[in-house]
């Protein structure tokens, strides 16, 4: 029996090492799933071409798998649970797959030693606590795409119709949407008075996440905010400082805000609903102001060629550890190739042929450059010519990787590569809070973590969009919200969060 039990597994190890012999002649062939969209037309096309190049480069191939984020939810997860060999596998919110939990599972290939070896641009783009802060029990899994790695939140506004009613706005100053309550009284007052047929619709366009439009603070639990911290320069929520945690549902700050969004809809400075209501970005429709999130560029048209978009941005820039989650990539625990895989990576953040390719395709059958020497889709037989028929466009595509060194039109980045230039130095001027490169680890409280998150998605999108009839339906609702987060362990979360914190201080 023991000599059978060995035959089975020099069997079973043969086989398992059959897709990793190449014949002579041929090179490893990496799958990589990005979860940012349908494949577009000429995918095959960039693949090729993408791939000629990374054989001269590294000798390797890959193919690019995109997939949109349904297809990603329902797929993803079974697809590397079930061992699959992933390749390269995007995560982060565009790619809708959590980069702590997936960790968590070994659903990744441990990085280290591979940006040691290969990495040593790849590294440099990232200071040692960004690093740290990609740790999970220990170990660097993912990468972080570098792009706007901080909270730079704008107000967007119509400028023409800002031009036409006599709103100045060369004074304005705010640090997050609550800010804006009296210039948006002002305007839609303007607008009705200028257009009554205008006077039912809002002036606003949907801002509904309470984070980090209205608020900044530093996350430990994604988009539960039960515990959070403040950030030194910024300090939203008075009563503590920057080391303590606290349930952010339980102050007196949340309750105002509710207050004000449901007063906000009510006067019809914010819709109800905006579902299926997109037409109201039209200008003969009356919107005027719209939150921006990540811009350090604005296009003249960001939404109709109709009217002139420009922006403002809040005086208040942060970022914290999650921001670095929210979009990367990593290697599949069980590719078969991971070194290989790594080197792609490596050039996909520090080449820009690379980085370019992968959002505006081939030169000369996608985009080309001008007389003036600048990239443009505009010029006879062009696959990016026409909006809505495009053959390969991904812009941002920011879960891919370094977005800094990608080649743009002008139109989109601004003249001497504006927005690049802008978004580098931002991340460098953003507050940092105390606890970059703290993870926290839900084990110990997962049960009461998983109740309470139940609890926080009942209320909290109602009560985000102002969605009650009345004040007192406010303050009903946000009573039971709390006393429901308390009931389902809330305080255990925050003193966990707050224990680990310490410990993590304490081992610096």
């Amino acid at each position: 029996m023991k000599k059978l039990l060995s035959m089975v597994i020099a069997l079973v190890m043969c086989l398992t090492a059959l897709p990793f012999a190449l014949a002579e002649g041929e090179v490893p062939v990496i799958d990589w799933y990005i979860g940012t969209g349908d494949p577009p037309a000429d995918i095959q096309m960039v693949n090729d071409a993408l791939n000629e190049y990374l054989v001269e480069k590294i000798g390797c191939k890959v193919n690019l798998n995109y997939m949109n984020s349904a297809d990603w939810e329902q797929k993803i997860d079974t697809m590397i649970s079930s061992g699959q060999d992933m390749g390269i596998v995007g995560f982060g919110s565009q790619s809708k797959s959590d980069y702590v939990i997936q960790s968590q599972r070994g659903s990744y290939y441990p990085l280290d030693e591979l940006l040691e070896e290969y990495g040593e641009g790849t590294y440099a783009l990232f200071p040692d606590a960004v690093w740290d802060g990609m740790r999970i029990n220990g170990k660097i899994y993912g990468i972080p795409a570098l792009k706007d790695n901080g909270y730079f939140i704008s107000l967007i506004y119509n400028a023409d119709m800002v031009e036409e009613l006599g709103i100045d706005l060369s004074d304005i100053d705010y640090s997050n949407f609550r800010d804006l309550e009296e210039l948006f009284y002002e305007t839609k007052e303007a607008r009705d008075a200028a257009h009554p047929e205008m006077a039912e619709y809002p002036i606003c366009w949907n801002v509904s996440l309470l984070y980090p439009y209205y608020f900044a603070f530093e996350t430990f639990l994604n988009d539960s905010y039960m515990a959070v911290a403040n950030i030194e320069g910024i300090m939203d929520i008075e009563g503590f400082d920057t080391d303590t945690v606290f349930n952010f549902y339980d102050t007196p700050e949340f309750l105002e805000f509710a207050l004000q969004k449901q007063k906000l809809v009510a006067d019809g400075i914010y819709l109800y609903d905006y579902t299926d209501k997109s037409d109201l970005r039209k200008p003969n429709d009356g919107v005027c102001y719209f939150v921006g999130w990540g811009y350090c560029y604005m296009q003249e048209h960001l939404y109709s060629e109709q009217w002139t978009s420009k922006m403002i941005m809040s005086d208040t820039i942060w970022t914290e550890t999650n921001n670095y989650f929210s979009a990367g990539t990593a290697i599949s625990a069980n590719c078969a190739y991971p070194e290989k895989a790594f080197q792609v990576l490596n050039l996909v953040n520090t080449d820009p042929y690379v980085a370019t390719m992968l959002r505006f395709g081939l030169e000369g059958v996608h985009w080309v450059r001008g007389e003036d020497g600048k990239m443009t889709f505009d010029f006879e037989g062009g696959r990016n010519k026409v909006v809505g028929e495009r053959g390969y466009y991904f812009w941002y595509n920011a879960p891919i990787g370094n977005l800094t060194i990608v080649e743009a039109p002008e139109s989109l980045v601004g003249p001497n590569n504006e927005m690049m230039e802008t978004m580098i130095e931002l991340n460098e001027a953003c507050l940092i809070p105390s606890h970059l490169g703290f993870v926290f680890d839900p084990a110990p409280v997962v049960n009461q973590i998983a109740a309470c998150t139940s609890v926080v998605a009942e209320y909290q999108g109602a009560l985000t969009r102002g969605q009650f009839e009345t004040p007192e339906d406010v303050e009903a609702n946000v009573a039971e919200f709390r006393q429901k987060l308390h009931d389902n362990g809330v305080d255990e979360v925050v003193a966990e969060v707050q224990r680990q914190v310490e410990a993590w201080e304490a081992a610096k």
